[in-house]
């Protein structure tokens, strides 16, 4: 087995155990929860969270499926085709303005409306990571490289390209061969030495990047985020990650970068009683969750799962925390530019 898909046994096994557990009957309804790749801290997450239901929530089975972009999930869920995902106030943000792979999609303001939010939590820091010896040692070096920006028509790909690469070194993606891959496969292709750098926004410490580290030096690149655009209204965030976070084939010092604030969520067509009781197990079985990732210790808590409201609560979800007596700030929508 190739090194880099051992490190993804565990939570892949997570997966396939948040799948087929049932909530106690046979007759449980299936829901489908959209994810990206294993490995990433959302899959984690989802995978977390559906066991937890799957264990806790009678008549309902959850089924994790990490295929396709975050972009696409949530049109898919604003038709009703995925009912619970992970979502980003970026997406949210780019339907309502038709911008990025929403370009032409006359439906996508309608459909945004379509999806709420459930909790929200830090994605992780975006990882610029290459091998130390490339010969890449600041962004501005990446000219003429073979980089992995996200997967095509993906959030992250826009955001490295529009909010950090131009602004910071005038580079556009015509400057860059970029590679044309998912999550998994440009993991791979990195493991492999066939790309040069991999951008990858992933939790501390990122089981796939623990990974990378194992078989090869690697750098991590620090960004310049005064010069880049770092968004707080859709979720962005200014992150560090320490050196020597993956070891001693690790080289560098500690680096700057960006993060991002996501969420779980769930589609509107989805019963408000069944949103009710998933958020309800959530957050009634933290320490089941917690217990999947040291990391999420630090990132799925009661005091930060409602400090960015994207769009609007799932009314399931409202309900609980209202009967819980959570304070529920704003949510922050998304005017058009157009």
């Amino acid at each position: 087995m190739r090194p880099y898909f051992k490190a993804l046994c565990k939570p892949l096994a997570l997966g396939l155990t948040a799948a087929t557990l049932l909530a106690g009957t046979a007759t449980a309804e299936l829901f489908k929860v959209a994810s990206i790749a294993p490995g990433m801290s959302p899959f984690i997450v989802n995978t977390a969270i559906s066991k937890v239901v799957n264990q806790h929530v009678e008549g309902v089975e959850f089924q994790v499926r990490a295929t396709g972009a975050a972009t696409k999930h949530m049109v898919d869920a604003g038709k009703g085709k995925v009912d619970f995902l992970f979502g980003s106030p970026t997406i949210n943000w780019l339907m309502v303005n038709q911008f990025g792979p929403y370009k032409g999609m006359a439906a996508a303001p309608e459909l945004e409306k379509s999806v709420g939010m459930i909790f929200s939590y830090q994605m992780g820091p975006y990882h610029y990571i290459t091998r130390a010896d490339s010969g890449i040692e600041t962004l501005e070096d990446i000219r003429g490289k073979k980089v992995f920006i996200g997967p095509p028509g993906g959030a992250a790909s826009g955001v490295v390209l529009r909010n950090i690469l131009k602004p910071v070194t005038g580079m556009t993606a015509d400057d860059i061969e970029v590679q044309p891959f998912g999550f998994d496969a440009a993991a791979q292709a990195f493991q492999d030495d066939k790309i040069d750098l991999i951008i990858l926004p992933t939790n501390i410490p990122s089981p796939v990047v623990q990974q990378f580290a194992l078989t090869k030096e690697i750098r991590l690149l620090d960004i310049d985020v005064d010069k880049g655009i770092v968004n707080k209204a859709t979720g962005g965030t200014v992150n560090t990650i320490p050196a020597g976070t993956y070891g001693n084939n690790h080289v560098g010092s500690d680096v700057t970068t960006h993060g991002a604030i996501v969420n779980f969520s769930a589609g509107m067509h989805v019963d408000e009683e069944v949103v009710y009781q998933v958020t309800k197990a959530i957050w009634e079985n933290l320490d089941e969750i917690h217990g999947t990732a040291e990391w999420m210790k630090n990132t799925i808590r009661k005091d930060t799962a409602l400090e960015l409201i994207a769009g609007r609560l799932h009314p399931g979800a409202e309900r609980y925390y209202r009967e819980a007596g959570w304070e529920i700030p704003e949510p922050v929508t998304f005017a058009s530019a157009n």
